[in-house]
Order: structure tokens, then sequence, then C-alpha cells
């Protein structure tokens, strides 16, 4: 039989006992925990996972607040919308010349996308940017072929703005019925002759046709007439037949751009005239995907010097955008 401890003896051994079972329930809760951690890490693992495991334990995760961007921010700068960034142009040439009134459209040809735009159907004086319309009626009335001499003859007039032929072919080819024929040929509705017929300079422009023309001679005029037109635009040179500096706007604007130009100025009793108008690679060696255009009308008296720098400065704005 066996002994019987005493009450106190039983009462010793009943403590051991209890002191024992708290020891392992420390020892399973320590261990536990971090099991329960790692089922809780697996469980939100097996969420991003596209074939969660049969066995996996639900375990609750707290929602945290996302942070979010300030409407408008996507990562990315803003962009400045077209009648904004026209509206910088403005205010740079009129800083310069004060009293300027511009015309301004600025497309990307590969997107079809508006750049700057700013009273772009208002018409301004063409001056000798008319001698776009005069080429192509040229060539347009010879069928677009081309040969060596009017070939060479287009690229002086474009090239050097070369007044004198301008004069020959205006005189030749029907005056102002040069620019009928031409506004009808490509939808330039906001085109008029001059109302002296002998004044090619006063034909009557906006900066949406002359954008219309540069996007005519890129997708309609056939390779060979476009090249005699192309590389007339393309080696503009700095000192023009009649002595001006015409590298004001778009060549000295946007330095280290390729282009191909045609620029107007015209002195009238009322008013000053100064355009600069071309295509625009976005950066050196790149295609002449955008056309920029800026028409003015400038206060009488005002310098080709001042005029000039005047829409240089509205170019530069284009800095980083066109180029």
């Amino acid at each position: 039989m066996d002994s019987i401890l005493p009450r106190s003896a039983r009462r010793g051994w009943l403590w051991v006992v209890v002191g024992a079972v708290a020891v392992v329930a420390i020892i399973v809760g320590v261990i536990a925990t971090p099991l329960a951690r790692a089922a809780a890490h697996n469980s939100v693992a097996a969420q991003h996972s596209s074939a969660p495991t049969a066995s996996a334990v639900a375990v609750p995760v707290p929602s945290l607040p996302i942070p979010q961007l300030p409407s408008g921010s996507a990562g990315t700068a803003p962009q400045v919308s077209p009648e904004a960034l026209a509206q910088k142009m403005q205010a740079a040439i009129q800083s310069a010349s004060p009293g300027t009134q511009v015309g301004i459209d600025v497309v990307d040809t590969t997107s079809g996308a508006t750049v700057a735009d700013l009273d772009s159907g208002q018409q301004f004086y063409t001056a000798s940017v008319v001698k776009l319309l005069i080429a192509l009626d040229e060539l347009n009335s010879r069928g677009w072929q081309t040969d060596p001499a009017t070939t060479a003859q287009l690229e002086q007039m474009l090239s050097a703005s070369d007044d004198d032929i301008a004069d020959t072919l205006w005189d030749a080819d029907g005056g102002d019925a040069i620019v009928t024929r031409m506004a009808d040929l490509m939808g330039l509705t906001g085109t008029s002759a001059p109302s002296d017929a002998s004044q090619w300079g006063e034909t009557l422009t906006t900066a949406q046709d002359v954008v219309t023309v540069y996007r005519y001679l890129l997708s309609t005029v056939p390779q060979p007439a476009r090249d005699v037109i192309m590389t007339g635009l393309q080696g503009a040179e700095q000192t023009a037949a009649d002595g001006t500096d015409q590298y004001f706007g778009i060549p000295d604007g946007l330095t280290g751009a390729d282009w191909a130009i045609k620029q107007g100025w015209m002195s009238l009793d009322d008013s000053t005239t100064l355009d600069t108008t071309g295509l625009v690679g976005a950066g050196a060696g790149q295609p002449l995907r955008y056309v920029v255009v800026v028409l003015s009308r400038q206060p009488a008296g005002v310098s080709w010097t001042t005029g000039g720098n005047a829409l240089t400065a509205g170019v530069r704005v284009l800095q980083g955008t066109v180029d």
C-alpha cells in the first residue's frame, strides 16, 4: 500500500506542480508568438499570390491609410496649357517691345497637339512670309515638276528672302491671283490678297493659316517640289538680300535646334511687321516635327533690332518644349 504524504507535504508538492505548469505555459507562449507572427506574415503574402494555399490561416490585417498625391500631381510636372504658354510668349515680346500685338500658333505635327495658341485666327501682314505662297504657286503651275533654273530661283528667293525674285514671279504669275489660288488649294480661311495688288508684302494671313501651309508642304506637296522649298528654308542665310539680319525669333530663340524658316519684316507708316515662322526639330538632328508661327504688329518706328529681339525673347519661352 502506497504511503500517504502528510497534508503539508502534499501542499508543497501541489505548488511544485502548479509552478511547473506555469513555466511550460510561458515557454509555449514564447514559442507560439513568433509562429503566430509568421502565420500572420504568410497570410499577408498570400494575398499577393495567385494560388493561395488551402491551409492558410485567416489573420486580420489592419488597413493602413494610403497618402494621397495632391490633385494634378501624377509624378510628373503639371502640363502648361497652350493658352498659358502663348501668354508667356506674348508677355516676353511685349516686355521688349511694348504695344506689340501677336498671333501665335505652335503645333506638334506628329501628334497633332497644339503646343501654344493665342489669337491664332487674327490677321497680320505676311511681309516676306508670302514668298511661301509664291514658291508653292510656281511649282504647282508646273505640275510640281522641277528644273535646275526654277530650283535655283526658288531656293534663292527663300533662303535670302530675295525681293527681286519675288517681284518677278509675282508679276509673271498673276499678282494677287497667286494668293487666291493658294488659299483655295490649301483651304486658307484667314488669308486674303493685298488691297494694293502690287504690294505682295501686304497680303493678310493668320498664324493658323501659316501652320496649314507648312502642314500642306509636309504632307501633300510631292517630294521633289518639297525638297526645293525645304532646301531654301533650311539654308536660310543670316543676312538677307536686303542686308537684314533674319535670324531673329526661331534661330536665335531656339539655339541648338534644327529648323527651316521663313521670316518676314516690313515697315509701314502706322506699324512695323515682324514675323518668324518655320519648322523646328526636337533637338539637333531630329525630325522637324513642330510648326512654330509668331506673327506680330509692332508700333511704327520700332527698329529691326528691337522688334527682332522681342520675337526672339518670345520664342525662347519654347526652349525645352519644342527643342
